[in-house]
């Protein structure tokens, strides 16, 4: 009687952790999952623009070696009838956490560029900055310490 019933708490303590996994672990494996989906989206993004119908959309520039991150995802939020991008931004929203919810993360205005080209430049940021695949979240940016 003992045996069963302490297996019975022990498979709802499983089941428990199981699903309460998802909500308490901000793993960095996730994020780095997170990143190489980013950086896989952006290579297909640019290998083959014409699937992109917004590819010369003009966005703001982003200096990736002055500017925040999150900057990229503004830039990205604020482009509109662009479905292709959608998955893009979902992954950098993760990626960033609620780091750029409130803030405003472009901080200099003063060159459009075309998207082709912004997403060519954060392909190569990221590619850059993330070599080895491992993503710092105590950071809250891309690049490493």
């Amino acid at each position: 009687m003992e045996v069963g019933i302490g297996m019975a708490l022990w498979v709802k303590g499983i089941i428990l952790l199981t699903c309460l996994e998802g909500y308490v672990s901000s793993s960095p494996i996730h994020k780095n999952d997170t990143m190489k989906e980013v950086i896989l989206q952006l290579h297909s993004l640019n290998t083959n623009p014409k699937q992109l119908s917004c590819n010369s959309s003009m966005v703001w520039q982003v200096n990736f070696r002055k500017e925040k991150p999150c900057a990229a995802l503004e830039v990205l939020n604020n482009i509109t009838n662009c479905p292709k991008i959608e998955p893009l931004k979902r992954n950098m929203q993760f990626l960033l956490g609620n780091s750029s919810r409130n803030e405003t993360c472009l901080e200099v205005q003063d060159t459009k560029i075309q998207l082709s080209r912004f997403l060519k430049d954060l392909h190569t940021f990221l590619l850059k900055n993330n070599r080895d695949g491992i993503f710092k979240p105590s950071l809250g940016i891309f690049t490493k310490e």
